[in-house]
């Protein structure tokens, strides 16, 4: 595949744990975020009003939002770096969080998450982009990096699950106001990283990684990753709130079986870091793919609380391989990634889009168990899409 870059020189390898340990704690930050949210989705529902109908429709608003500041993140990461890119967006998802910990309800709230998510978008491409260009070639180290997303997202579960225990409804204010504090740390350590792929490169325009997606025929390898990304962001949104509100699972149940679901992920992550080829990384997201239909099925149409617990588990495991395995793909061979993980990004946000909208009207008209029915049809179609993708000269 050809670079979007016109310069072809690899990325030093000099210092990868000093240059990757901020892109670390960064997936760490992004994680509580997520980690909050999941559990406190039950409690966002009850602030907005409306039921799961208008909880989805504000989804996709921020998530429209996300793609936008994907497709910006990316333009702004080619041209300024990852280094000043991961400065700025730090410092604009930091404020994000912190008038969402505070904003009223209903509509306070509704801009609250848009704002945040908006922010996490932003923040999610940059990492993302140094990530890709430091180890694209070695999958198994990426999906490795990933994982301190999972621990973070575990440990934001946690967080939260104690805080609605102590304070009850407000609970999750506080635990976005921690949220807030933790990126705000990592925007200090950011102040003195050099990241990979930090410096300077060219202006692009908006379109040109949408452009290189076509031209390298990457498109299904896009498309994949936003199948894949609505069915993590529905496991973590829609799961927990099946455990919670449909099976009366109670508080400790649903965020244990979040945080077991994210440990398990992180360890999955870690187990497939052997994965040196693209054919194995094919391999791993075909089984993550059939355990995470496997899991949401067995959420969806058992009853015992605890044995759904067990398929929520199991579903956020098996698709928590399928993110860093197909940024891998399209990065593979790039100095500057910044460009065509800025196009695949936006392409996943606009899969999730489509998603908490089409869940929430689903779930809505038909019941959540249908909703995660589509969510674990969605996953096994996975493979099969990327089996579309031609080979390219450079494959």
């Amino acid at each position: 595949m050809q670079s979007v870059s016109v310069t072809s020189t690899r990325v030093p390898r000099s210092g990868p744990g000093r240059q990757l340990f901020p892109i670390a704690g960064t997936f760490v930050s992004i994680g509580v975020f997520i980690g909050t949210w999941t559990v406190v989705t039950p409690e966002i529902e009850a602030a907005l009003g409306g039921g799961p109908g208008r909880l989805g429709l504000v989804l996709t608003l921020a998530l429209v939002a996300a793609a936008a500041m994907n497709t910006l993140g990316g333009a702004l990461t080619e041209r300024r770096g990852t280094t000043v890119a991961l400065r700025w967006t730090l410092a604009w998802w930091t404020v994000a969080l912190a008038t969402g910990a505070v904003a009223p309800a209903p509509w306070g709230v509704a801009l609250g998450v848009v704002v945040a998510m908006s922010g996490s978008g932003a923040v999610d491409v940059v990492a993302n982009v140094g990530a890709t260009a430091a180890l694209a070639d070695r999958p198994g180290r990426l999906v490795r990096i990933h994982a301190a997303f999972n621990i973070g997202a575990a440990a934001g579960a946690v967080l939260t699950g104690v805080l609605l225990g102590l304070a009850g409804a407000v609970g999750w204010r506080i635990a976005w106001a921690c949220a807030a504090a933790g990126v705000a740390a990592m925007f200090a350590v950011s102040l003195r990283a050099e990241l990979p792929a930090g410096h300077a490169g060219e202006k692009v325009g908006l379109g040109e990684g949408m452009r290189t997606l076509r031209r390298e025929r990457l498109v299904p390898v896009a498309i994949a990753f936003a199948l894949g990304a609505t069915v993590e962001g529905g496991v973590s949104t829609w799961g927990v709130l099946q455990l919670r509100s449909q099976l009366d699972a109670g508080l400790l149940l649903g965020a244990g079986g979040a945080v077991a679901g994210y440990l398990i992920g992180a360890a999955t992550r870690i187990a497939v870091g052997g994965t040196r080829s693209a054919a194995g990384a094919r391999r791993v997201i075909t089984a993550g793919t059939l355990g995470a239909a496997g899991g949401l099925i067995v959420l969806a149409t058992v009853s015992q609380p605890a044995v759904a617990t067990l398929g929520l588990v199991v579903a956020a495991a098996g698709i928590s391989v399928c993110w860093p395995l197909l940024m891998s793909e399209v990065g593979r061979g790039r100095e500057r990634p910044g460009v065509v993980v800025g196009a695949v990004s936006t392409v996943g946000y606009l899969g999730i889009v489509i998603g908490p909208g089409a869940i929430g009207l689903i779930s809505g008209a038909f019941g959540l168990s249908v909703g995660l029915l589509v969510l674990a049809a969605a996953a096994l179609s996975i493979p099969a899409v990327l089996t579309l993708r031609r080979s390219t000269p450079a494959d």
